[in-house]
């Protein structure tokens, strides 16, 4: 079967449209929960990331359909010719699949469970956990974009490969968990510090 190539560069269109979309909203919902960090959870709040989260999951669906209609046309699903490049962003996909399913699962009810509590307050591992999730999607959110815009690395070998996504997550982690700490620490010093003052007056 022959496609036409304008049918193909308005897949190819609505690929990058749907990935724009998801990567857009998950990058606005991480920049606005830690600009909330030091509010209490309120069940609109809940409201609101529900349906941001609804949103990316249907970008997330259009992403699976239009990238397994271009890979179709690329390789015809024979495996042995999928690049290195190819496999990473399958398994890219794979991930955020499961990433997703995990938001729903952990986050959303431990939110449910701390209505009225500042998300600063969460216990610890929930905290973590949390944390972790947001990274793991903004490292497979990036490095789709690298690998959707790098000439570089469209025939890299797995040598190249392994080792810069490795890196990355690794990175991606390290400093998220570390950043996470850091602003959690600086905000509760700014919640605190009117508090200390107001005793000191009194």
């Amino acid at each position: 079967m022959v496609l036409s190539p304008v049918f193909i560069d308005v897949l190819r269109a609505a690929h990058l449209v749907l990935f724009a979309a998801g990567m857009g909203t998950a990058l606005f919902h991480d920049y606005r929960t830690c600009r909330d960090l030091h509010a209490p959870i309120k069940t609109s709040d809940i409201r609101s990331i529900e349906q941001l989260h609804r949103w990316i999951v249907c970008a997330f669906a259009g992403l699976w359909g239009t990238g397994l209609i271009l890979i179709y046309i690329r390789t015809g699903f024979d495996l042995s010719t999928f690049s290195p490049k190819l496999w990473v962003k399958v398994s890219l996909m794979a991930l955020m699949t499961v990433n997703a399913l995990m938001i729903a699962m952990f986050v959303l009810p431990v939110l449910r469970r701390n209505v009225g509590r500042p998300m600063l307050d969460l216990a610890p591992r929930d905290m973590v956990v949390a944390s972790q999730l947001a990274i793991i999607s903004m490292f497979c959110w990036s490095s789709g974009m690298v690998l959707g815009s790098s000439a570089y690395l469209k025939t890299a070998p797995w040598e190249v490969l392994m080792p810069l996504a490795v890196g990355w997550f690794v990175l991606c982690t390290i400093g998220g968990q570390v950043g996470m700490m850091v602003l959690r620490t600086r905000v509760l010093a700014v919640v605190e510090c009117p508090d200390r003052r107001s005793l000191d007056r009194g």
